[in-house]
């Protein structure tokens, strides 16, 4: 394997029964616009915990990666640029409060998604995706075992075909 350098952005999923944790953004190219809670990646930083450290920044909620929920990929001016979102549970007494970043931090019913600005198509899609599906990428986390960071996600046994 070699390097590459690569764009990588996060976001955390947050379901409540048909609604979706989402953020209107504050400031830059999408103000006013709405998407998940979201962020890059920081050197030395494994991507799920970044999406909680997003969701940590911009919401002020604590969360637990339950597995991978979509990826888009793209390459921006010749660098692959990727963009995962993580399925996220929070408490259920937790209520998001925005932070500087964020103008507003609320659960959005699946049925309103068409009336907002969104950040990207994608991003929408996203949110529709995880309000309707119950498939995603599993999370088993070897940190102990390894000794290092180190988390595989994948298929659930029983969702595979297999026992």
């Amino acid at each position: 394997m070699h390097s590459v350098e690569c764009d990588l952005g996060v976001a955390a999923i947050v379901r409540r029964a048909r609604t979706i944790l989402l953020v209107r953004e504050q400031h830059g190219r999408y103000q006013g616009r709405w998407g998940l809670p979201k962020g890059y990646v920081d050197p030395g930083e494994l991507p799920r915990n970044a999406a909680l450290r997003e969701l940590k920044e911009e919401c002020n909620i604590d969360g637990v990666v339950m597995g991978v929920q979509s990826v888009r990929e793209r390459l921006l001016d010749g660098i692959p640029a990727i963009f995962i979102a993580y399925l996220v549970e929070i408490p259920d007494d937790a209520n998001p409060t925005p932070n500087s970043e964020v103008s507003e931090a609320l659960f959005v019913p699946a049925d309103k998604f068409s009336t907002l600005e969104w950040i990207s198509d994608a991003m929408k899609t996203m949110a529709i995706n995880a309000v309707n599906s119950k498939h995603l990428l599993s999370s088993i986390d070897y940190e102990s075992e390894r000794g290092h960071p180190y988390v595989l996600h994948t298929l659930p046994e029983a969702w595979g075909g297999t026992s």
